[in-house]
């Protein structure tokens, strides 16, 4: 049996463009556990562009905390520190995997590693706070995110993004 590579190329294309239209349109909720909300976003960053350039970063910034955005807003400020150095890794990446978490009552620490889009392996840890008051309450927001070096045992508060 050959297989034509045009009709390969195509299918491919069409299976990665579902799967990018598969990601929701969400917003903070008190049903989504810590590391739901630390998926959604990495998963919104790395279909970054669908359906339209930079959805994936409004759709992450939707869920920085108040506090978060207090040093990383308005929405254009909080992409260019995302397409900055530090954490241009997760726009695009390969894959991602939640591998460990550790929370208290009113804080948590989702810690990731992800397939950058070229292929090298990063980690991060995301710091969130459950809110107490106003439109969030009793949903987790995400107050800070930190490359983590692989020497690093990942604890440390981070930076806020």
């Amino acid at each position: 049996m050959h297989l034509n590579p045009l009709l390969i190329v195509l299918a491919v294309a069409l299976v990665s463009r579902v799967a990018q239209a598969q990601i929701p349109d969400l917003n903070p909720g008190p049903n989504m556990s810590p590391e739901q909300v630390v998926q959604y976003q990495i998963s919104a960053l790395q279909h970054n562009d669908d359906p339209a350039p930079d959805a994936g970063i409004e759709r992450a910034f939707r869920f920085a905390s108040p506090k978060n955005k207090e040093f990383t807003g308005p929405l254009a400020r909080f992409a260019q520190i995302v397409k900055g150095p530090a954490y241009s890794s997760l726009l695009n990446c390969l894959s991602s995997s939640v591998v460990g978490s550790t929370a208290s009552p009113g804080t948590a620490a989702v810690y990731v590693r992800i397939v950058t889009s070229g292929g090298h392996r990063a980690a991060y840890v995301f710091i969130l706070s459950k809110q107490i008051e106003g439109e969030f309450a009793n949903c987790w927001m995400t107050d800070s995110v930190s490359p983590v070096d692989s020497g690093e045992d990942a604890t440390g508060e981070g930076v806020t993004i």
